[in-house]
């Protein structure tokens, strides 16, 4: 089979059908979902789009939504750990999954973006990264505490036995 690439391009009054070098050309590549089949429809492995404003609206909707799955992923980090060791391993997973999309945004999708939403992103990202490490520090702080009250309490203890039980 011979591996040729077409455009299929919609005029008022002309459809043509066009060939594009698409490995010289820029653009955003966009593989469909897998495993989809449609019958009397046309299998499509990638799709490049070259329109910059449709390139900067897909870009900006993929970021979106992976940015709304994060947040559903720390809100439930939120909702299900308060305290205790999971609750810190928790939080830490969480700003790790901050850092993986933050890192994928600035390599993947800013080139085909508009800087201010870009930006816009960033600065959701920051705050979500900032409200991690406030309740992690607090709950080290937490924890620290608990566990100097423990100590203090073992050491009393000790004080307490040992001069009860003092000999000659």
């Amino acid at each position: 089979m011979i591996d040729k690439r077409y455009l299929v391009v919609k005029e008022k009054n002309d459809p043509t059908v066009t060939y594009f070098e698409y490995d010289k050309m820029e653009g955003y590549d966009l593989s469909p979902k897998k495993n989809i089949k449609i019958k009397d429809a046309i299998n499509v492995n990638k799709v490049v789009i070259i329109n910059p404003s449709l390139m900067s609206k897909v870009a900006s909707k993929k970021l979106n939504m992976k940015f709304r799955k994060l947040l559903e992923f720390i809100t439930v980090i939120f909702e299900e750990n308060e305290e205790g060791e999971d609750a810190g391993d928790a939080y830490r997973q969480g700003l790790n999954e901050i850092s993986k999309l933050r890192l994928e945004a600035r390599v993947k999708y800013r080139k085909y973006m508009e800087e201010e939403a870009y930006l816009l992103v960033e600065k959701k990202l920051d705050i979500l990264e900032q409200e991690l490490k406030t309740r992690l520090y607090y709950l080290e702080e937490y924890m620290l505490h608990q566990y100097e009250n423990q100590l203090a309490n073992f050491y009393q203890e000790q004080d307490e036995n040992s001069i009860g039980r003092r000999s000659r």
